[in-house]
């Protein structure tokens, strides 16, 4: 193992805790007519909650969480994940440029994904 993916590795290890998914900060209406989240102007809604989506065995989970400690770890977990996947990347292309040979592997250069077009009925 060469020095560069023994220290991808390592520092894929040190990440913790890992936490898949997104969060998105919500206001919310209430239920109560005569509440403040329903005046006309300006309207002070509930909140800020904050939705933790992510995939679980392919269906979707969502969780409501306040500020506070629980948020500060997911949000902190979330940004590991991220950084995980990026030094997973590349390893990867470490280990293929090695499989394949550096003259042989593939690289794709970032934001070079082709976007398909809808095409319309035959």
């Amino acid at each position: 193992m060469t020095p560069s993916r023994a220290r991808l590795w390592q520092k894929m290890i040190e990440l913790s805790p890992l936490c898949s998914g997104s969060l998105h900060e919500q206001y919310l209406r209430c239920g109560k007519p005569a509440c403040r989240c329903h005046a006309a102007s300006p309207a002070q809604l509930h909140g800020p909650y904050y939705l933790w989506e992510r995939r679980i065995a392919g269906k979707q989970v969502n969780r409501t969480l306040r500020p506070g400690p629980d948020l500060e770890r997911v949000k902190g977990g979330i940004a590991n994940y991220r950084q995980f996947q990026e030094l997973f990347r590349q390893l990867l292309a470490q280990e293929e440029a090695t499989v394949l040979g550096a003259e042989r592997a593939v690289t794709v250069k970032k934001n070079s994904r082709r976007r398909l077009r809808k095409r319309s009925g035959p």
